[in-house]
Formats: structure tokens, C-alpha cells, sequence
């Protein structure tokens, strides 16, 4: 049983005594924790124990019981009164009561009358624990419902491509109501703004809720509390606020975003040498805006792979730079070749790949910045779609290529380096994994796979029998020989439709089919296209 801590205030230093002497006070588990003998101590003690019960004369110095009650309850601090009273006073005392007094004593106190009361205080300061503690519970709930209702705000803005959270988005954002309906939120009709905020203390942000970010929101506070109703997410490159706020505090807001800068990069001073930026929006007069407004604060947070400078941008700072398509600066069929090298561990073409990307990323340096999150965002996804299985440690390199590049042909060099390093990796664990005799088929299926190759062939090269092999393939690689050969002749057929002119009847026999149609029928049975139709798309 938690002890009840206990505050007796009183001129009479005998009447104190007498108290003490006569409650049964272990038996209750209080303990006294301060004796007072005026009413200015006796608020003092008070403030300072934050007791559960308070044994007070009604009439003392300075302060008398009442007014010890009184400014209690308007300070919020939540002790239970027991008033002692002489017989003159008795009347007074009982007006206590409409104050929720648990009771009062009247002078010459006695033994039963004392215990009886303390008997009644503890009953009820167990009661109001037990509320508390089920407040608490209820509230916790509820917090972690409305978290996962945020998240899943956030998740929608995120990753809006997946056509499941756009369409859901685009439906709640039609107004205020229905997106506090759907996610808890509080918004109102008015204004609307969001700001990106990147810097290199977001890793720290996102692996833990730390003292910087309890720091983060209240700086946040403090700068739109009075102005604004915000919600704020942080995500691995930063941290994304929204706000919410009325027509006449666009001034305000619009000064408070360049104020949270400053006091947000003043938390070096204890965090250590960090970078910052801020990307703003323009203002939005309606909630179904803000799905735009959140592509302009990524946009002009990206900015500064142009301008190479800290500090804060707004959108209309780089909107009317040069816009080209994503995919003049990276290409469908190389994002696919991308793909291709990380899931087969193909480095040289990996390379090859990047060597073209990065020296066409100098003419793009200074297009808008969108453009260039949108190719990052599209390589950082089809990592995702390469790799076997999600790779913390590898996407948290990606991360960093962003957040620490200073221009984009910089940042694409970077994220070479980083895949490089990865595929190098995988393919000595792939060695030792899957041991000579399987490493030697595969290297020397995809150095003869334009030529006619047969099981036997491949087992001889690999010095095994074929029914050795065959149990290899299904074992190491999840995938049987013949299947294996397909793979790798089709998707090196790919390469010769998207990078040649060559017509389909010597594409295939490139790649180890003497037969056109049997080629193509093949091709639109593993990939659902035709190989013309590949062409079309890609070439």
C-alpha cells in the first residue's frame, strides 16, 4: 500500500502534539511529513510535499483554514482538508463542508473521533488514487489511439502514390470535419501551411523520443502555440509540421517559421555542430490544398542541393525553375536495371548503370528540386523492390546520402557508392553461402547463356553430377536450372530491346533463341508483354 503523506497546521504547538500522539498512524499508513504553526508555512509545506491530507486549525496567522483551501484549489494541488475547530467556531467549520472538507474536529480533540476521520480520508484518498490511475489508464489509450490515428495521417501523405492511401486521402481532405472524423484531428476552416524541416539530428529523432525532441516540440510550441494549431511528424529526413491557423495570423506565422529556425539551431550549443534547413509552402485557403502544400516544403526544403546554403526557403523562391520529367533524368529502363543489379548482385552492370545516370545529373543540377526528390524517392523505392528483404542498415545509408549531399550530382554519386558497397558485400556472402559448385554454374550460365547450354554442361563446369546440381539449384537458389537460364536470357533480352536497335529475331538469337516466336510467345508468358511492346515502353 502506497503511504499517505500528511501536513498538520496549527498555532498551538500542544494541539500539534496531542494529534500526533493520539492518531493511529501506521495503521493508516500516513505518514506526517511537516508540522506548521501559521498559515503562510503551512502553504509553503504544502506546495512544497504535495500531501494527500492536511490537518489545519481554522483560524491561524496570516492565513486561516479557509484561505489555505481556497488558494490550494486554484493552484491545482489535490490534498484532502480535515479543519480543527474550537467550539466558537463551530459554525464557521461547518461552511467548510460545501468546500469538500472531508470533515472537521472540534476542540478538546478525542482519540476515536481523530481515527474515526482519518479512517474516512483514507478511504477516500484510495478511492481518488484508484480514479487517477484508471484516468490515466483511459488517457494512455486514448493518446495511443489518437497516435496511431496521426500515423496513419501521415502514412496517407507519405506515401501517397500507393493508390489505396491517395484515393482515402483525397476523400478526407475534402474538409475539416471529415478529416478530424477520420484521424482526430482539430482542424478549422482557414488557412493552411506546412514546412519541412531537415537536418542531420534526425536520426537521433527517429530512433528514440529524446530529450532533443521533447526540446523540438516545445520550440515548435513556442513559436505557433499562440498563433497556430500544428501536428508534427518526424520522419528520417526530418520533421514535417502543418498548421492550421485564421486569415489574420498569416504575418505572424509567416515570422514565427524564421524565429523556429534560429532556436532550433541554437540546440547545437548541446547537441554538437549540426545543419539545418527549412522548406516552406505557400499558404493554402483550404484543407484539399494540403496535399500540394506538402509536395512545395519538400520541394523547397530540397532547394538547397541547388542554392548549396542552410537556412530557410519558401517555395516561391524556387518555383519557377526549369521543370523537366523525372524520367528524362532516369529513364524507366534504367530504374528496372537498377532493380535487376541489386537483386542479382550484378555490380559491373550496376556501374554502367550509374555512370550514365551521374554524368546526366550535371545538366539537371539546377531544374526544380521536386523533380530531384522525385528520382531520389523513386531509386530509394526500387532498393526496396531489389533486395530480398528489408535492409535497415542499408536504407539508413541511403538517408544519409540525402541529408549529407550538398548538390545532386553529389548525392547520386553517393548513392552509388552505397549500393556498390552493398552488392559487393552480398556477393562474397553469396560465395560462402552457396560454396563453389553452385557459384561456378551460375557464372558460367550468365557468361554462355547465348549459347546452347545444357544441364550436363553447367554440372561439369561446376565439377558435380546433375542430380547434384539440380538439388543445388532448388536448394541455394529457390529455383530450378531451366527456370534459372530463362531469367537470366530474358533479362538480358531486356537490355539489348531498351539500349539497341536490334529486331526482335536478333535479339533472340542473342540471347540463345534461334526462334523468334518461340522467343516471343516465351517472353509474353513470363513477363505479360510482348517483346515489342517492352520496346515501346522502355527502348
Amino acid at each position: 500500500m502506497l503511504v499517505k503523506k500528511a501536513v498538520i497546521a496549527d498555532d498551538e504547538p500542544k494541539i500539534i502534539e496531542l494529534i500526533r500522539l493520539l492518531g493511529n498512524w501506521e495503521k493508516y499508513d500516513i505518514e506526517i511529513v511537516d508540522e506548521c504553526h501559521d498559515g503562510i508555512s503551512a502553504l509553503e509545506s504544502i506546495r512544497k510535499h504535495k500531501p494527500d491530507l492536511v490537518l489545519s486549525d481554522i483560524k491561524m496567522p496570516d492565513l486561516d483554514g479557509l484561505d489555505l483551501i481556497r488558494i490550494t484549489r486554484e493552484e491545482q494541488i489535490e490534498s484532502r482538508f480535515i479543519l480543527i475547530s474550537g467550539y466558537r467556531h463551530f459554525e464557521y467549520a461547518r461552511s467548510a463542508v460545501a468546500l469538500n472538507v472531508i470533515d472537521y474536529l472540534l476542540k478538546p480533540i478525542e482519540e476515536e473521533q481523530l481515527n474515526k476521520t482519518l479512517e474516512t480520508a483514507c478511504r477516500e484518498i484510495a478511492q481518488s488514487r484508484e480514479n487517477r490511475k484508471n484516468r490515466q489508464e483511459l488517457e494512455v489509450i486514448r493518446a495511443k489511439q489518437n497516435r496511431e490515428k496521426m500515423t496513419h495521417f501521415w502514412e496517407d501523405f507519405i506515401f501517397w502514390n500507393y493508390p489505396e492511401r491517395r484515393e482515402r486521402m483525397q476523400e478526407n481532405l475534402r474538409s475539416p470535419e471529415l478529416c478530424n472524423r477520420e484521424y482526430h484531428t482539430s482542424f478549422f476552416e482557414g488557412c493552411f501551411m506546412m514546412v519541412f524541416m531537415c537536418s542531420n539530428i534526425a536520426s537521433l529523432l527517429t530512433r528514440h523520443y529524446s530529450l532533443l525532441e521533447e526540446e523540438m516540440e516545445r520550440r515548435i510550441d513556442r513559436y505557433f502555440g499562440e498563433y497556430a494549431l500544428y501536428y508534427y511528424h518526424v520522419s528520417y529526413l526530418g520533421c514535417i509540421v502543418v498548421l492550421n491557423f485564421a486569415p489574420e495570423h498569416k504575418k505572424e506565422v509567416r515570422e514565427s517559421v524564421s524565429a523556429l529556425y534560429y532556436s532550433v539551431r541554437d540546440l547545437s550549443e548541446i547537441y554538437g555542430e549540426m545543419y539545418l534547413n527549412l522548406g516552406v509552402s505557400s499558404i493554402k485557403e483550404h484543407i484539399c490544398d494540403l496535399k500540394e502544400a506538402y509536395f512545395e516544403a519538400q520541394s523547397a526544403e530540397w532547394g538547397r542541393l541547388i542554392t548549396m546554403q542552410n537556412g530557410v526557403l519558401d517555395y516561391a523562391q524556387i518555383a519557377k525553375l526549369k521543370r523537366v520529367s523525372d524520367t528524362e533524368i532516369l529513364s524507366h529502363a534504367e530504374l528496372d536495371e537498377i532493380i535487376s543489379c541489386m537483386k542479382y548482385l550484378r555490380r559491373e552492370e550496376l556501374g554502367y548503370v550509374f555512370q550514365n545516370f551521374s554524368e546526366r545529373c550535371g545538366l539537371y543540377g539546377n531544374c526544380y528540386p521536386g523533380i530531384m526528390a522525385d528520382v531520389y524517392f523513386r531509386i530509394t523505392d526500387a532498393v526496396r523492390e531489389g533486395i530480398a528483404e528489408e535492409n535497415g542498415q542499408l536504407l539508413e545509408k541511403l538517408n544519409y546520402c540525402y541529408l549529407e549531399a550538398r548538390t545532386f550530382p553529389r548525392m547520386v554519386k553517393k548513392i552509388y557508392r552505397v549500393l556498390d558497397e552493398y552488392v559487393e558485400g552480398e556477393q562474397k556472402k553469396s560465395k560462402e553461402k552457396l560454396g563453389k559448385p553452385i557459384t561456378e554454374a551460375v557464372y558460367y550460365i550468365r557468361k554462355n547463356y547465348a549459347q546452347p547450354i545444357s544441364q550436363s554442361d553447367v554440372a561439369k563446369a561446376g565439377n558435380v553430377s546433375v542430380t547434384y546440381l539440380s538439388r543445388l539449384f532448388k536448394e541455394e537458389l529457390g529455383i530450378g536450372f531451366n527456370d534459372f537460364l530463362t531469367q537470366v536470357r530474358l533479362e538480358e533480352s531486356e537490355k539489348l530491346l531498351s539500349e539497341t536497335a536490334l529486331s526482335i529475331k536478333e535479339v533472340a538469337g542473342a540471347v540463345g533463341y534461334p526462334d523468334e516466336k518461340y522467343y516471343s510467345r516465351l517472353y509474353k508468358k513470363m513477363k505479360g508483354i510482348k517483346p515489342s511492346e517492352y520496346r515501346k515502353i522502355y527502348g
